[in-house]
């Protein structure tokens, strides 16, 4: 994981408010906690859900977990970059593809 900033306050392409409080078992599909995808396929599935905000769930866990809210805001070749909720308040990070085992979308 690379943090651009702690506070991601800067920029205006990040959510302007925080991530949905909730959601049931039930609306996430049961693939994602053990299906992992490669590359093109995280793209495309992250690609589809710029601006909004969506369960990542990475490979190993990590400082903040190994499954939340991501908001992804640019895609690049190796890696995505968005913002998570940390504390009540945004924050910018990147994630390579080899970091990411899957996403689901909530927008």
């Amino acid at each position: 994981m690379y943090v651009d900033r702690p506070n991601g306050d800067d920029d205006d392409d990040g959510p302007f408010g925080p991530p949905p409080q909730q959601f049931q078992q039930s609306q996430i599909p049961q693939p994602f906690f053990t299906s992992s995808f490669q590359p093109p396929q995280l793209r495309a599935r992250i690609c589809a859900c710029l601006g909004n905000w969506g369960l990542l769930g990475l490979r190993r866990q990590e400082q903040f977990g190994r499954d939340f809210w991501f908001f992804p805001t640019e895609i690049r070749r190796n890696s995505v970059t968005g913002y998570i909720w940390v504390g009540g308040r945004r924050q910018r990070v990147r994630y390579r593809y080899s970091q990411i085992r899957n996403f689901v979308c909530f927008g």
